[in-house]
């Protein structure tokens, strides 16, 4: 038997430390120095340190103007979160349950302690925890305590993907859509169990669809704590359907009669089923609960695909179909503070474009369980990424059996998580991993055979056959498509182009004569809206050279790779006709790019934008939506390029 206390409902209390002042523990530390320079404010759980400080009016918000350097500091000091634990776990310690703190992302280190003592540490943010508190509660603890310690640094955007180690996303440390803004909190559930007897230990669920007959594949694993009986319902819009299953850690295969077929973009109710584990023993009766689809997804070449090509034209349910959407970012730098609604602005928005893809980029974390519940309701594909991206100076990660070892636990974590969700559709083991080749021609995707990609895509091929998995995108002989090199096979899945400084003529042929058999990242920059830039202290005068001059360095802040366009204005008329000048040519550019790759379907498999959404208000920059949410013309514009036009 199991009871949970979702700690999202307790009171927390956030203070700030020097580092180490909160472990002291002699008397004299006590009384000297367990005082800590950010008196307590109250926490959300999940959140993040940012965010608490913002609502105590102790830092500014990040999003005006320059203000975001203003709380760099808190990487700095040691934070804790500090809460009374709930009304009964002392109790079920002491009748002698398990007492298990479990967490899904605590970003970045630190250690957990129960009143005044240490009971764990933990270090990365990219694998679930689980500590056990049973001794420490049943000694007597009142309080729970989560530290946060020091952080890595040197994970920012350029740099050396080889030398970095540790397991936190890089792109809070800046990146050429975002300034530094790194998060420090408690992402995702966060609970306690307290268990007696039988416990169901492990429950994975995978599920195929036959689109000739209509059956659906369900494929379990469950292993219990103690021998006991399981029995596996499946209940959905069709009905429901029994079977027992041996609870012995290995997979079993059963066969759904006449289920509905999970599909894409669905404005009505999805054909979503819910899979329910039953075990029983004498130590007592538990459950566990997944929510699924039944869907086909396979892959085969393009039409006329290079030798060699990975196959890359997906068939959804038995039909071709060419994959239109957006690399997927985090929606703001302190993610752990998002909201249900954030996602659901997003989401529907692509909904509304047509969108049907979302890369979910390998330079941050994964996402929340909501944006996969999300996806599952909307009907979105999903290509997950591993946490590993390039770095510029050098592009591929460390490949010693420690760092794959990890990866390779991150893999198991990512897959054990998602690998139900009828959304997720491919693994990919990261961003733009590629080695420079010998004539220094252009830099070459990783392959699966390299480690520690390769310890990665075992773990795929073992815990989730069915679904690919790819070494890095892009992949294939080259990571960039030139056109001097156009007609020689040799552009498969590639990345670029994200700018262009000559003529829209020069754009135009390049495009016509593009031979990619998928595009996988195509960007163009461009202004967010006039009133945004306002709101968010980004307009100044540009009437004479000098003045555009000190708009072009404040808005270096967040876009300074991203600043041609305005640069090259002669400043005729003002900001905001500059703006709709700018948002207008990001809509012709990229309208074209995804015009042209639409139409060689079935020989281009797809085009998906880099990127969906802006993380952080941005003055220009390559995404379709803005920092709230809101779409610019160029979304309309390449969703008329890849489809209807919506409504």
């Amino acid at each position: 038997m199991k009871t949970l206390w979702d700690l999202a409902e307790a009171s927390w209390t956030l203070r700030g430390w020097r580092q180490n002042d909160w472990r002291w523990e002699t008397s004299f530390a006590r009384i000297e120095s367990k005082t800590p320079e950010i008196p307590g404010v109250p926490a959300r759980v999940p959140g993040s340190v940012r965010g608490a400080l913002v609502a105590a009016g102790i830092v500014p918000s990040p999003y005006d103007g320059l203000r975001s350097r203003e709380s760099e500091w808190i990487e700095n000091r040691h934070w804790t979160f500090t809460t009374d634990l709930p009304e009964g776990v002392r109790e079920a310690a002491r009748a002698g349950s398990r007492i298990v703190l479990r967490a899904q992302s605590l970003d970045y280190a630190g250690s957990v302690l129960v009143d005044d003592e240490e009971v764990a540490t933990w270090t990365g943010a990219m694998v679930p925890q689980a500590f056990d508190l049973t001794e420490a509660i049943r000694g007597g603890g009142t309080t729970l305590t989560i530290a946060f310690a020091t952080l890595p640094d040197e994970l920012g955007q350029i740099g050396w993907t080889s030398r970095i180690r540790a397991w936190k996303a890089r792109f809070n440390y800046g990146w050429d859509w975002t300034p530094r803004i790194v998060q420090i909190g408690i992402v995702g559930w966060l609970r306690l169990e307290a268990t007696t007897g039988l416990e169901i230990e492990g429950f994975d669920v995978r599920t195929d669809f036959d689109p000739d007959t209509g059956r659906g594949m369900v494929r379990c694993r469950v292993s219990t704590s103690q021998p006991a009986s399981v029995s596996l319902t499946l209940d959905g819009p069709t009905g429901s359907q029994s079977w027992q299953i041996a609870a012995d850690g290995d997979w079993h295969e059963f066969t759904a009669e006449g289920v509905q077929p999970w599909r894409v973009l669905v404005d009505d109710e999805q054909a979503l089923y819910t899979v329910t584990a039953t075990a029983s023993a004498q130590g007592g009766v538990d459950h566990r609960i997944r929510r699924v689809g039944f869907r086909s997804v396979r892959w085969e070449p393009t039409l006329d695909a290079p030798e060699g090509c990975e196959p890359w034209l997906l068939h959804l349910n038995g039909a071709p179909m060419f994959m239109g959407g957006v690399n997927w970012v985090p929606i703001r730098p302190d993610y752990a503070d998002l909201t249900r609604e954030d996602y659901l602005v997003r989401l529907q928005t692509y909904r509304r474009l047509g969108f049907t893809v979302l890369r979910v980029w390998g330079g941050a974390a994964r996402e929340s369980d909501t944006f996969y519940e999300l996806c599952d309701e909307m009907g979105f594909l999903v290509w997950q990424e591993l946490p590993l991206s390039s770095s510029g100076l050098d592009n591929l990660p460390p490949s010693d059996p420690a760092f794959a070892a990890e990866l390779a636990e991150i893999a198991v974590a990512y897959v054990t998580a998602l690998g139900h969700h009828p959304s997720i559709m491919l693994w990919g083991g990261g961003n733009e991993l590629a080695a420079n080749d010998a004539d220094n021609a252009g830099s070459v995707p990783a392959t699966r055979q390299q480690s520690p990609l390769a310890e990665a895509g075992a773990v795929f091929a073992r815990e989730d056959p069915q679904r690919r998995f790819v070494p890095s995108s892009p992949s294939g002989p080259r990571a960039l498509a030139s056109a001097a090199d156009f007609g020689r096979g040799v552009h498969h899945d590639v990345h670029g182009p994200w700018m262009h400084d000559g003529t829209d003529e020069q754009w135009r042929d390049y495009w016509d004569h593009d031979d990619a058999v998928l595009r996988s990242e195509v960007g163009f920059d461009g202004a967010s809206a006039y009133p945004l830039l306002a709101r968010h202290d980004l307009v100044a005068p540009t009437a004479t050279v000098a003045d555009r001059a000190r708009v072009a360095e404040l808005w270096t802040h967040s876009a300074a790779w991203l600043l041609r366009s305005f640069r090259r204005w002669d400043g005729e008329g003002d900001l905001a006709d500059w703006v709709a000048q700018d948002q207008q040519r990001q809509a012709d550019m990229l309208g074209y790019a995804a015009a042209s790759a639409r139409r060689r379907f079935p020989r281009c498999a797809g085009f998906i934008v880099w990127m969906g959404h802006d993380t952080y208000p941005m003055p220009t920059s390559l995404s379709l939506l803005d920092f709230d949410g809101q779409p610019k013309p160029a979304a309309w514009s390449v969703a008329r390029s890849l489809g209807d036009e919506p409504e």
